[in-house]
């Protein structure tokens, strides 16, 4: 984790992002591509989503696991590594509890659980070794999950993931009882604001009702010259989700937003489904018991306003967008 790097842009992706952001900020999701099948419209959103971001210079990867099957139903990029940042600390926290068989003692649990909660980075930094991620990529599957060129003894966060592995990861996770109850309790009770001040509400975690997530970030520092990344991966009632995103020259509030559209554009996607079971509540719960890919499901029902009227919502939707544009032609007038 680190702090993240504001840079310029162009006048029009400033407006451009604007205009989007003022979008995420209203809650506003546009209806998602009609499709009478429920996957392909998911899989219109992903791409749809991964080509948006492109636009604003993010390179983004998506991976959707449907949680009641296990089946992968949406992907585009998912094969692609990225630096890990702090989702690394998932992998630390099923590390340890594997080796307490799942029975940490209390101090060892509220650590843990604080560790994933808050992104607490002096936690991690405690508890690193170069075991941790090798041993549970073996334990999950997650052929493509390994340690990066940088990581060392004292370095954690150059480990290498992908999309498609995060969400093999959760949905084996959820099934793993000595590892469990611990980490999708702590990623149920995400903090807004990280330990070091960040504030850690997008993605995922930008989301209301049955949701968890852990999100990772690149700090800022005279030591990072590479690209930066932003990441989040978690679960809505219906969904595991990986959304991770890398950009030489897009800022923290642009990345992040980006994430977050994607995360409510899944989101979307399954309020809209016939089989849908999502109601407005509003706010996530922690889970009583593991969630099951079989179809159990994790705290509240989903809720969102964009279920209303549609037509309503793309009309304030495109007034927003309108609006941004419109600034950003009258300041590059000037």
């Amino acid at each position: 984790m680190r702090s993240p790097l504001r840079r310029g842009r162009s006048v029009r992706l400033r407006h451009v992002a604007l205009a989007g952001a003022l979008v995420v900020a209203t809650g506003i999701i546009a209806a998602p591509p009609a499709a009478a099948d429920p996957d392909a419209a998911l899989q219109q959103v992903v791409d749809r989503s991964v080509a948006d971001a492109a636009g604003e210079g993010i390179t983004q990867s998506i991976s959707v696991v449907d949680r009641r099957t296990g089946e992968l139903v949406a992907d585009r990029g998912g094969g692609r590594q990225y630096i890990s940042e702090s989702i690394v600390k998932l992998f630390t926290a099923a590390y340890y509890l594997v080796q307490a068989d799942g029975h940490p003692d209390g101090t060892m649990r509220q650590t843990l659980t604080s560790m994933i909660e808050n992104s607490d980075d002096d936690i991690e930094s405690d508890l690193w070794n170069t075991d941790i991620v090798p041993s549970m990529a073996a334990r999950y599957g997650l052929s493509d999950t390994a340690n990066g060129p940088k990581t060392g003894p004292d370095e954690w966060g150059w480990e290498l993931i992908t999309a498609d592995d995060e969400t093999r990861f959760l949905a084996e996770l959820t099934n793993d009882p000595v590892v469990a109850p611990v980490v999708l309790n702590a990623m149920a009770h995400s903090a807004p604001t990280a330990a070091d001040g960040t504030d850690q509400s997008f993605g995922l975690n930008a989301l209301t009702g049955d949701h968890g997530s852990k999100q990772g970030w690149t700090d800022a520092g005279a030591e990072w010259a590479e690209q930066a990344q932003i990441h989040s991966v978690g679960w809505t009632d219906r969904y595991f989700v990986a959304i991770l995103e890398t950009a030489d020259d897009a800022t923290f509030d642009e990345m992040t937003a980006a994430s977050t559209a994607a995360a409510r554009a899944v989101l979307a996607v399954e309020i809209a489904r016939p089989d849908s079971t999502a109601t407005d509540t509003g706010g996530a719960e922690s889970p009583s018991a593991a969630p099951m890919s079989s179809g159990a499901s994790i705290g509240a029902p989903v809720t969102s306003d964009a279920a209303g009227d549609l037509a309503t919502a793309l009309r304030h939707r495109l007034d927003a967008i309108v609006a941004g544009v419109t600034a950003g032609l009258d300041e590059w007038g000037r």
